[in-house]
């Protein structure tokens, strides 16, 4: 499982998820920086004007990679790298053999931390411990590849911190993955997410500025004052005169 994890993010490090002009294209120096002052975005009627060429229409061009990337759906810091079209598949799996991987990890240490108090002597099959076969508090770490002796606390605390800590990673992965498959379900990119769920908190922001607009009982009272306010007006005018 490591094997198939190492693989895949290695993949997913490596391909280059930019669009297929910018791929094409032989750049002889630096991307120039955005000025706003002559463009209001990077991207006008499918050309970037920093890449200086023609993207397909769910390019976006990535701030940290300085690059169009063709079917962008996020930038991940992890893999120091962009997630597009070309990528997003290896991405998704590396995702999913590390949850799987984490998964296996807690597994063994729940059943080392549970089969220590039940039966010991499981644990105890390496050929390393046939000379200790009256020292039952002595355990190694490590097996087969470095094994170092240590005390029978050593294994219950390390068991109990791997499960912890893999427990806390599979909610984390587990948090991703799922949220990967809503995105797939939906037909929406992370950026496309962010976007939609920026635009609604616009919206609520704009509607909660909004005064409330007054009952009926109220428009009724406003009316009533200011037709008051008129006849009164009117009364100090006629009084003025006369």
């Amino acid at each position: 499982m490591f094997l198939c994890h190492l693989i895949v993010h290695l993949t997913a490090v490596s391909i280059d998820p930019a669009d297929r002009n910018v791929r094409a294209k032989v750049q002889s120096g630096p991307v120039p920086m955005f000025d706003r002052n002559k463009h209001a975005h990077v991207i006008e009627n499918l050309h970037c004007y920093l890449c200086d060429v023609d993207v397909s229409p769910k390019s976006k061009h990535c701030s940290t990679c300085n690059k169009c990337v063709s079917n962008f759906d996020h930038h991940c810091k992890w893999l120091n790298n962009c997630v597009g079209g070309r990528n997003y598949w290896h991405f998704l799996n590396s995702v999913i053999s590390a949850l799987l991987g984490t998964l296996c990890v807690v597994l063994i240490a729940f059943y080392i931390f549970i089969e220590f108090f039940i039966n010991p002597m499981m644990l105890r099959t390496n050929q390393h411990f046939e000379v200790l076969k009256n020292h039952t508090d002595v355990w190694f770490v490590f097996l087969p590849a470095a094994p170092i002796k240590t005390q029978a606390p050593a294994i219950l605390a390390l068991a109990a911190l791997v499960a912890t800590l893999g427990l806390l990673t599979l909610v984390l992965l587990g948090q991703l993955l799922s949220f990967h498959i809503y995105l797939m379900w939906n037909r929406l990119s992370t950026y496309e997410y962010i976007v939609r769920q920026r635009h609604r908190q616009e919206a609520s922001d704009k509607n909660s500025e909004e005064p409330e607009s007054p009952s009926p009982k109220m428009k009724h009272l406003q009316v009533h004052v200011s037709v008051l306010s008129l006849h009164k007006s009117f009364l100090s005018t006629f009084y003025c005169y006369s």
